[in-house]
């Protein structure tokens, strides 16, 4: 859908009155369901595992109470994000 099109039905919604546009929002979310099925995180993982873009999938973290009590190292000099900005120039 071009840009146009688009604009031209957004312009037709906001001239729905409140009862369509939640016909229309329930008639949305069915064909956005039926459009196939969500991929897990799991299953992203494999994909870019098996396509070689990764080499391995790091372990789960399961328990949050490592990064509770973790403290922000003190580094001296410039903050990298200035050091890539200025090697991307």
């Amino acid at each position: 859908m071009t840009t146009s099109n688009l604009d031209q039905v957004l312009d037709q919604v906001k001239s729905l009155s409140l009862d369509e546009q939640r016909q229309l929002r329930d008639i949305l979310d069915t064909l956005l369901a039926k459009a196939g099925p969500q991929v897990t995180d799991e299953e992203f993982e494999l994909r870019l595992l098996e396509k070689g873009i990764i080499s391995r999938i790091p372990p789960r973290i399961r328990d949050e109470a490592v990064y509770q009590n973790r403290k922000p190292v003190e580094v001296e000099g410039k903050p990298v994000s200035e050091i890539i900005i200025e090697e991307r120039r």
